[in-house]
């Protein structure tokens, strides 16, 4: 009986020993580097930009410790949002992260205050006798604003049902993309809604109305 008790409390010591073993093996897994982040683009590049404006600046992989030399930086993902208030007059902006630094030359002018206006697009607000073929063979809607934008824009019934067009706000244009299956008709009131701002944070809500006309 001895013999067996002796033998079994060699058994559990041997697996005691083996689970240490194994544990203290799972913890020399080398823990992934991030990538370094590089900087691709600014928006704006340069040039002129109002002292309530902002800088958007995009990386090829999300950065790390990021600081600015003026304004207020917010990073989101591969992006980085400089916002002012910037003083009036040349600014010599540095950015600082952890893999770089890049530095961006601009004019701060007077505060923006004006929102983006719609200057023109695919259709106009009160356009009637629409031909929908011709828009579902282009494949898109576009509105044109008087500045570069960032928003959201989506197509509408009347009654403020989504169509379901794919909806994109890029530089001065927002796009709305057809989807198979979900073209627009004829004898239909359609609009176009959203809202957009500019990069001082001046906002204009979207509401383009047309109507399509009846089959020929």
């Amino acid at each position: 009986m001895t013999k067996l008790f002796r033998t079994f409390a060699l058994l559990l010591s041997a697996l005691f020993a083996l689970s240490l073993i194994v544990g203290c093996g799972g913890g020399d897994e080398d823990t992934e580097e991030a990538a370094p982040a590089n900087f691709v683009s600014a928006t704006p590049p340069g040039g002129e930009i109002a002292a309530n404006g902002s800088i958007t600046v995009t990386f090829d992989n999300a950065p790390a410790d990021v600081t600015v030399s003026a304004g207020t930086v917010t990073v989101a993902g591969k992006t980085a949002t400089i916002a002012g208030p910037f003083t009036p007059g040349p600014l010599a902006l540095t950015i600082t992260w952890a893999d770089g630094t890049q530095a961006l030359n601009y004019t701060v002018t007077a505060p923006d205050t004006d929102p983006p206006a719609v200057t023109g697009g695919t259709v106009k607000d009160g356009d009637k006798d629409v031909d929908p073929e011709a828009i579902n063979t282009a494949g898109a809607i576009e509105i044109e604003f008087s500045e570069d934008v960032s928003g959201n824009v989506a197509l509408q019934t009347e009654g403020g049902d989504d169509v379901g067009w794919l909806g994109k706000v890029e530089g001065n244009k927002a796009t709305l993309e057809v989807v198979k299956g979900k073209e627009i008709g004829n004898e239909t009131t359609y609009v176009i809604k959203g809202k957009v701002s500019d990069a001082a944070g001046n906002s204009t809500d979207v509401s383009v109305t047309f109507v399509t006309k009846g089959k020929e």
